[in-house]
């Protein structure tokens, strides 16, 4: 049980980073290698505003969102900046500039919070763990859980059932015939990054309690969200969920029982899946044909 919870809350929290990096990548066609940055400044951000303390349930889920808003924010004046710069220049160009974001993302948390690890408390409700099948499970890792199946619920709705959802599928399958049609493409291609970033900060932000906060954890983070992308599909949020989730426990299950290759769970996974779907879990062969 215990290596079970840690597997899907590893996997929920690589899914909320990877589900806002396959809408911009899936509807911007842009290769945006700083998500991971914007995953370490909800993190920092959600520690500034609880202050490292242990806070109530109700207060910690609001500043979390909180810390998740204001990251979006931020998300939106670089795609003001940099990204609109960026959407018709070939990928090469697109992948250095958004790694430079990386970069300074990196550098300004640095500056702010320096090296050291810092890390956040869990909220005073769900501090201790809780017993399934004679197994100590953290209650913490139920928050997680929730919070990755309640994103995935809303992005579903928000994608089949309302009118965002429909601009937002024509612009990623057509952006000028989109345009032609009266879509306001630069605020659907705005939304949509705010809506990304926003959900790479809600991660980083759930991740604080977890996880040693550094700079570094934003490299860490991007490789995994990357893979996920790819196994479950490009602009498949479904296949990106199922493929976090695998991962997620793979690498749970290897670091129980096979220390030496928990390491090396992203790349098996990889293999195991491209090898049989080179379209990734749930994409289609039509869609990689484009994107090559």
């Amino acid at each position: 049980m215990i290596i079970l919870a840690t597997g899907l809350t590893d996997g929920m929290l690589i899914f909320l980073v990877a589900s806002g990096l396959t809408l911009v990548l899936g509807v911007m066609r842009v290769v945006n290698f700083s998500h991971g940055g914007f995953f370490m400044v909800g993190a920092y951000l959600a520690y500034e505003l609880l202050r490292g303390h242990v806070q109530p349930i109700w207060l910690f889920v609001l500043l979390i969102v909180v810390a998740s808003g204001a990251t979006a924010v931020v998300g939106l004046v670089s795609e003001r900046v940099l990204f609109r710069r960026l959407y018709r220049l070939p990928e090469v160009s697109s992948l250095l500039g958004t790694y430079a974001l990386l970069l300074i993302l990196e550098g300004g948390a640095q500056l702010i919070w320096g090296q050291n690890p810092v890390t956040q408390p869990e909220p005073s409700g769900l501090v201790h763990a809780f017993t399934v099948a004679g197994a100590e499970v953290p209650r913490y890792d139920i928050l997680i859980v929730v919070a990755g199946v309640l994103t995935a619920a809303v992005l579903q709705l928000l994608l089949k059932r309302t009118e965002f959802g429909r601009q937002l599928t024509a612009v990623a399958e057509d952006r000028y015939m989109a345009g032609l049609l009266g879509v306001n493409v630069n605020r659907v291609f705005a939304a949509t990054f705010a809506l990304g970033i926003f959900l790479a900060g809600l991660g980083g932000a759930l991740a604080g309690p977890t996880l040693s906060m550094v700079p570094d954890i934003a490299v860490t983070f991007i490789l995994q969200a990357f893979a996920v992308v790819i196994i479950g599909g490009f602009g498949s949020i479904g296949g990106s969920l199922i493929a976090a989730l695998a991962l997620g426990l793979l690498h749970s299950f290897l670091a129980s029982d096979a220390p030496s290759l928990a390491d090396f769970s992203l790349y098996i996974l990889m293999a195991a899946v491209l090898v049989v779907r080179p379209q990734g879990l749930l994409g289609s062969r039509q869609l990689l044909g484009e994107n090559l």
